[in-house]
């Protein structure tokens, strides 16, 4: 995967080693992408996001854990995991700090 397209279907695949159908896999994708785009900013383009490899980890990290969770985050119990946390922490001031200096 280049880090210019964002998470794939096949990568995510790759990455959650699984037969799913590429339907269920991009909707995970979708909805994962969405939050940590929020997360970001929804000033920061997604195309500037998809081209920073913490922000794709952070959408495969998430992905994973909706996978895995199936929707059982009702509870702070069940928060963002900590390595969705931490990548998010490395790109968003990244991200943020490169729109400020009108950086490509």
């Amino acid at each position: 995967m280049t880090d210019s397209t964002g998470v794939t279907v096949d990568d995510l695949r790759d990455y959650l080693a699984s037969d799913a159908p590429d339907e269920f896999l991009q909707r995970l994708i979708d909805e994962a992408e969405y939050d940590a785009h929020h997360i970001v900013g929804d000033d920061i383009p997604i195309e500037r996001c998809r081209q920073n490899r913490d922000f794709n980890q952070a959408v495969r990290i998430i992905a994973d854990y909706d996978n895995a969770s199936r929707g059982a985050q009702d509870s702070q119990a069940h928060a963002y995991p900590r390595s969705f946390l931490y990548r998010m922490n490395q790109c968003k001031w990244t991200l943020r700090r490169d729109a400020q200096n009108g950086s490509e």
